[in-house]
């Protein structure tokens, strides 16, 4: 779910959805890593989402 997500961010950005000045090239990133690093897909979720909220409140 965090990698469909994060390829629809990118796909929203365009070539800038790529580029590492911005968060989502690095929250696809560490969804793509999650993917291998194990555990519950819902802990992985709000893992994710806890993220991506902080991000934002910066």
């Amino acid at each position: 779910m965090a990698v469909k997500a994060s390829q629809n961010a990118i796909e929203l950005m365009g070539g800038y959805g790529v580029m590492t000045e911005y968060p989502v090239e690095r929250f696809h990133r560490d969804a793509l890593a999650s993917i291998s690093s194990g555990g519950t897909t819902e802990i992985q979720k709000l893992i994710i989402a806890g993220d991506t909220l902080r991000s934002f409140k910066a």
